[in-house]
């Protein structure tokens, strides 16, 4: 569903939104005593309140008097100002933020300012822990059994005042990619598949997809790719068919490439004693290497340097690449991936391939995994309060939160009453649910997401994902044995923000991120001969910032610590 297809499209823990204007550093209080016993107990609601909601999926399209809207205005004793701003918009959000008037309680990463420094700038206030205990009990429990939560996003200097609340992606536990093929180009070609393989589903193109928890070794994979290259896999008699067609907005299509060399984009781990990050390893140079090697032999599509990634689905859905990388949905075929590749390719009735996905590839020394989506356990985001809350309306405002994020029995405000609203794809509680079309499936006249917060448990995940998704991650995705084998982490993160990493990455990101792609594509087209550039490409990444950040990069805990119960 659209929820599940914006976590993976966005970059959740980064932010995405430029900060215009800040407010002066004297407006922002904090340290100050809550008088916890002068605050309504919890469940008193006797004096009403006005509040001006917004949650993570807030468009600005929330009808006034929508149906969620009513329901929660009736059970808090409230009433409700509805955001009229797209908070996915980057302009719409810089004039919000410009004029001052931000809603209560906002969810949209306002401009690559981090916790503090949004509060700083008085533009939010922080949030007691003793009031999340008293007002906030499901989401204290969900944070104290995901370390390292209880210790992230504290007020700079302070062991109980948070800056913001943070989900739970439990959608996103285990894998998140995995490497398919041609499966009928690899049947005409004699190649066996790895291991014993099963359908997806048993119709609506799902039928004509496989996968298998076994793997191909690199050595294996690039005999493969030469036989659909070169041996006129798909039978019109002409060499127009590629190996691999890379996009060159991100790094996805080599997220389980990379793994099989032990690596994962962006993150850091131990080499020659000394910490370094992926892209100045000498296991990201062999990467390289290799697939220089590959380029060279003619088994990447020289197409893809003007390929993003919506054009590379087009391109693969002509029928003319062997190998390209999926999430589990795509494989299940979602409504949100429809147009996705690989699945573009068979959801035509009439087609007649079919598409093998295996796990990731098997390394020379046996390495095989794909980067943790987030770096440390599973959460993510941001929920932040304005300054201008009042601690009565901060206890009402998390009751709220509480109830809507964290009980389940407010399914409604995501879906409805279901046989009213919305209904099962499939089988009840096993499979996802649809909202009817008199109904909007966003804000509009159900009021639906318009005040949530994106954070799921194990029982929301399935209400947006098919039971064909849902069978995926427990047969292979997200079981126990591939997180522990195949999950890479870096070896130090600053998630507790005890560094400056985050001002050291807005300083000197842009750059290095150019000097990273420059350096890349080159290497891979073979303008340049990466052993004999090598030292210099790390030289210049080193000067453009790179040093400072490793510097500051090494003082960070390690994840291993983090992630300890």
């Amino acid at each position: 569903m659209k929820k599940y297809a914006k976590v993976l499209s966005a970059t959740a823990l980064s932010s995405a939104l430029l900060l215009t204007t800040a407010c002066s550093n004297n407006e922002a209080t904090s340290g100050e005593k809550i008088d916890i016993a002068s605050l309504p107990d919890s469940g008193d609601y006797s004096d009403k309140l006005e509040l001006s909601l917004s949650g993570s999926i807030t468009k600005g399209k929330a009808e006034d008097g929508n149906y969620v809207q009513k329901r929660l205005e009736e059970q808090f004793n409230i009433k409700i100002k509805n955001t009229k701003v797209d908070t996915w918009n980057k302009d719409q959000v810089n004039l919000m933020v410009a004029s001052g008037e931000l809603p209560d309680t906002f969810a949209f990463t306002a401009g690559g300012k981090t916790p503090q420094e949004l509060f700083d700038a008085g533009l939010t206030r922080t949030i007691p822990k003793e009031m999340l205990e008293k007002y906030a009990p499901r989401y204290m429990k969900m944070l104290g059994e995901n370390p390292p939560g209880p210790e992230m996003n504290l007020l700079k200097g302070s062991d109980n005042e948070y800056l913001q609340l943070i989900g739970l992606y439990s959608h996103v536990d285990g894998l998140t990619w995995t490497p398919t093929f041609r499966l009928d180009w690899l049947e005409k070609l004699g190649f066996e598949p790895p291991g014993e393989i099963k359908q997806v589903g048993p119709s609506g193109g799902r039928e004509k997809i496989y996968y298998t928890d076994k793997a191909y070794t690199l050595e294996e994979v690039e005999e493969i790719l030469k036989a659909f290259t070169f041996n006129d896999p798909d039978g019109n008699g002409k060499n127009d068919t590629y190996g691999i067609s890379p996009y060159n907005d991100q790094m996805h299509w080599a997220a389980s490439l990379m793994g099989s060399f032990g690596l994962a984009p962006d993150y850091n781990f131990i080499e020659d004693d000394k910490l370094v990050v992926t892209e100045i390893s000498k296991k990201y140079k062999e990467f390289l290497k290799l697939l220089a090697k590959w380029y060279d032999m003619g088994l990447i599509d020289p197409e893809f340097t003007t390929l993003d990634l919506n054009k590379s689905w087009e391109k693969y859905k002509q029928g003319k690449i062997g190998y390209y990388i999926a999430q589990s949905s795509y494989l299940a075929m979602d409504d949100w991936t429809k147009g996705r590749a690989p699945q573009n390719l068979v959801e035509n009735p009439n087609s007649t391939a079919k598409i093998l996905a295996t796990a990731p590839e098997i390394g020379k020394d046996g390495q095989q995994g794909v980067g943790s989506f987030i770096p440390v356990g599973n959460l993510a985001d941001a929920f932040y309060v304005s300054k201008n809350v009042t601690d009565e309306e901060l206890a009402r405002i998390l009751q709220i939160f509480d109830y809507i994020n964290f009980d389940n029995e407010a399914r409604w405000t995501l879906y409805g009453e279901v046989g009213v609203h919305s209904d099962w794809e499939g089988e009840p509680e096993k499979s996802a649910l649809k909202v009817r079309p008199e109904y909007a499936a966003e804000e509009g006249n159900s009021g639906f997401w318009g005040y949530n917060f994106r954070t799921y448990d194990k029982e929301r995940v399935q209400w947006f994902t098919s039971e064909y998704t849902m069978n995926l991650r427990k047969e292979y995705f997200a079981r126990d044995d591939v997180k522990e084998n195949m999950l890479i982490r870096p070896y130090k993160w600053d998630v507790l923000n005890k560094t400056k990493m985050a001002e050291m990455k807005l300083r000197y990101q842009g750059q290095l991120k150019t000097v990273v792609d420059e350096f890349r594509m080159k290497a891979i087209v073979g303008e340049i001969d990466i052993d004999k550039e090598w030292d210099k490409y790390i030289e210049n990444w080193l000067n453009n910032g790179g040093q400072d950040i490793l510097a500051e990069m090494d003082k960070s805990d390690k994840v291993s610590d983090l992630m300890k119960q």
